[in-house]
């Protein structure tokens, strides 16, 4: 009795903290994808890569809060930023997860100026 007093708390608070990591890592992969959808979006020019990572994002449910989504270009590269907290399952600290991806931006360059 003494012993089941003891281990099913312990065991209880494990798989709380086994579906924590499972959310967390959801949301990181989906940042992940929503970064590198929105850098080929933005290298393209096919579309807003702010409206993309918050599209892909929002797939996520509510395991992913404050999104905020930061898109950087330095000359040749793009490079998008996903950041997001997740769910908070077990209330032992704040879960965020930041993911980012780099693309290079795509140009034509006439033949004659090729090397």
């Amino acid at each position: 009795m003494l012993a089941s007093v003891i281990v099913l708390p312990c065991l209880l608070v494990a798989v709380w903290l086994v579906v924590q990591y499972a959310l967390a890592m959801n949301v990181r992969h989906g940042a992940q994808v929503a970064a590198q959808d929105a850098a080929i979006a933005a290298a393209t020019g096919a579309a807003d890569p702010n409206a993309v990572a918050q599209s892909l994002m929002s797939s996520l449910g509510s395991t992913a809060s404050d999104v905020s989504v930061t898109v950087q270009t330095t000359g040749e590269w793009v490079t998008v930023t996903v950041s997001a907290d997740v769910l908070q399952v077990v209330p032992l600290g704040s879960f965020h997860v930041s993911e980012s991806a780099s693309a290079p931006v795509e140009r034509f360059v006439p033949e004659d100026e090729r090397p």
